[in-house]
């Protein structure tokens, strides 16, 4: 069997195609976590390690109907009184004694998710009735079958008064609130309501359920003797072959199965042994319910490892750390995301701790795990490098003060992951590995993100389909990004970008479109200032010719009330040859303005000492290289005019 990535699961290789389900490298710290949690919870009967939190980390509607039960005749009776809706949370849900079942067969208990409750009742009626009452007479458990017996009587005798108010409490709510809703049933006698926990029958279907699959699952029997265990590495008597609690591969299938297809040794894949099961098992709720986290877009576990594996109470002060990462922002961090700073928060901790980041998708019906990325033994300093250090470093740069505006107010543009989310949308999951990692990032795959982005928007922007980003902001984005890699180190340039700006191009100037001269000081003052974003004579020449196309289709906007030439551009998809033609072309037109082809002369000898005299080292570039400070120098050609007093020969 191949080993793909050191995740937390195993692989199956099939001959129709190959599935990944990864090794269980990190389930020690899972089975830590769930021996703390037994430990602080040892009081608990065993039927609660395996009763299940319906909607995690929320609180939910949970519609009950109420039966009242008396004795009539010498004999249990129960009535139908109506329908009771209660708030279910994070303390209440084990009550209710929920567990999720098959599809097939409906849920363990009377608890299930709310939805189409005729269909609910009636599995309900004809599935789990008849299992809770045939496990009473094996048990021999007399009084809680007498409990179902009735139940069954009165459910079926008035099934559609039932199932009519039920609905009408359902249909009642939002649909939000119906997305999040249970339906469960409970009993009351003399004033006192008594839910499912309350009965021993119930306790045993969960605890039942949570135990029997271990080794016994689609008919058979998977289990292992004598034996390491995958969790714990120790030789065990009993191994057991469907003990893993999450739902990260499907074994009911030909071809999903080594050992010739035969699930029976489906132990060899993912042996677990009885004492890691329980812990895995409960490692696992925990880890569900309340360390799942959001990162813009992508759901991962933040499961935390301490470096000292008996070190308790650094686990105890790790978990009470991930768990409390929920809050609002304040109006002053408005511009923040909460992602970053949740990043930020795990950043200020010492190192008695890793944190392995498992990034997931979750089917919503099976609930089977897809695993996109695990990020491994990531220390906490290096949190407070990629979230902290580095963005303090880059934001103050004064090229980004006042960069966009929202509802006419200025914003400063800041460094955040969703920077990344906006250049790497397709591959996302392999950006943030590397960036985490620290492994080096290919300088022209940037520059081709780039400007797929930057052709992407034009494209868009001739269509007028909806907001299009404009490319003076793109292009500050691809610098903040160059300035943040730089400083981590994972592009080959040798110190940070600063490209400091002379205080003359205020924000007046900057918004000034027309009537400016081109300022040659500031242009040279510019490329002293960025020797890593212009770190070669020709970088400079294309850039400066950008600047030069960028003052002629201001000329034509304001001569013409439009920009004929930017067809000349060819959608920013040039290379070396396309690129000298429009030079040629820029200058041949800049020639018909007379007085304003004078006024560019000092950018036209800035173009042949960088330009016009190193053509030949043009095709050492990329293409997409090439058209990014092209680009550059057209969106950021307002910075290098001033104003010129306007006389009555001017105008």
């Amino acid at each position: 069997m191949q080993r793909l990535l050191p995740l937390v699961f195993s692989i199956t290789l099939s001959l129709v195609h190959t599935r990944q389900v990864y090794q269980p490298m990190q389930d020690k710290a899972i089975a830590a976590i769930g021996r703390l949690a037994l430990q602080k919870e040892s009081q608990a009967e065993p039927y609660m390690l395996y009763v299940q939190n319906m909607f995690p980390g929320i609180n939910y509607d949970m519609i009950l109907a109420v039966f009242s039960i008396y004795e009539e005749n010498g004999q249990l009776t129960c009535r139908f009184t109506g329908i009771d809706v209660e708030k279910a949370s994070e303390t209440t849900y084990p009550k209710y004694l929920y567990r999720g079942g098959s599809p097939r067969g409906g849920d363990i208990t009377f608890t299930t998710k709310a939805g189409d409750l005729a269909k609910k009742l009636n599995t309900l009626l004809t599935v789990q009735v008849k299992n809770a009452v045939a496990l009473c007479r094996v048990n021999n458990n007399q009084q809680d079958l007498n409990l179902l017996l009735a139940l069954q009587h009165r459910l079926t005798a008035e099934y559609d008064e039932v199932l009519a108010a039920l609905q009408s409490a359902y249909g009642q709510m939002d649909k939000k609130r119906q997305q999040s809703s249970g339906f469960s049933i409970c009993f009351e006698s003399d004033g006192v309501r008594r839910y499912l926990a309350d009965f021993p029958i119930f306790q045993q279907q969960v605890l039942l359920s949570g135990t029997s699959g271990k080794s016994e699952k689609y008919g058979v029997t998977s289990q292992g003797k004598d034996q390491f265990c995958s969790v714990c590495l120790e030789k065990k008597p009993l191994l057991h072959g469907f003990a893993s609690p999450f739902k990260y591969a499907t074994v009911d299938k030909p071809g999903m199965v080594s050992g010739f297809f035969d699930q029976r040794g489906n132990w060899k894949n993912y042996p677990i042994c009885s004492d890691c099961s329980l812990e895995f098992e409960y490692g696992q709720k925990y880890v569900a319910q309340k360390l799942k986290k959001y990162f813009y877009g992508s759901s991962y576990f933040a499961i935390p490892k301490t470096v000292l594996s008996s070190d308790t109470n650094g686990l105890e002060k790790a978990l009470k750390l991930i768990t409390g990462l929920e809050f609002q922002l304040s109006e002053a961090e408005k511009e923040k995301r909460i992602e970053d700073r949740i990043m930020q928060e795990i950043g200020k901790a010492d190192n008695y701790f890793t944190l392995n980041l498992l990034f997931f998708e979750e089917n919503p019906t099976t609930k089977a795990i897809k695993i996109k990325l695990l990020l491994e033994e990531i220390l906490p300093s290096r949190f407070r490098k990629l979230f902290s250090e580095a963005p303090a470093k880059v934001n103050p740069n004064p090229l980004y003060k006042a960069a966009y505006r929202i509802k006419k107010e200025p914003h400063h543009l800041t460094f955040s992951f969703g920077l990344f989310k906006q250049f790497y949308e397709d591959d996302f999951y392999g950006i943030v590995n590397d960036v985490f990692v620290g492994r080096p990032i290919n300088r022209q795959t940037l520059y081709n993100r780039f400007m797929a982005q930057i052709r992407a928007n034009y494209n868009k922007a001739q269509t007028s389909e909806g907001y299009v980003e404009p490319a003076g902001l793109t292009i500050l984005k691809a610098h903040l990004l160059l300035n943040y890699l730089t400083y981590l180190s994972l592009i080959t340039t040798s110190q940070t970008i600063t490209m400091q700006i002379d205080e003359q191009t205020d924000e007046a100037q900057v918004e000034a479109k027309y009537g400016r001269a081109f300022d040659e000081t500031l242009f040279r003052q510019f490329v002293n200032n960025n020797p890593n974003f212009l770190d070669s004579s020709y970088k400079v020449g294309i850039f400066a010719v950008g600047v030069l196309v960028r003052l002629l289709l201001n000329i034509q906007q304001r001569e013409l009330g439009g920009t004929p030439f930017e067809k000349k551009l060819k959608g920013y998809n040039l290379n070396p040859e396309t690129l000298k033609t429009v030079y040629l072309e820029t200058m041949a037109k800049l020639a018909q303005y007379r007085d304003y082809g004078k006024r560019y002369e000092t950018l036209s000898h800035i173009i042949s000492e960088h330009f016009t005299l190193n053509s030949h080292k043009l095709p050492t570039l990329s293409n997409n290289e090439l058209s990014f400070y092209f680009v550059a120098g057209l969106e950021m050609a307002h910075r290098f005019r001033i104003e010129k007093p306007e006389t009555n020969e001017n105008k």
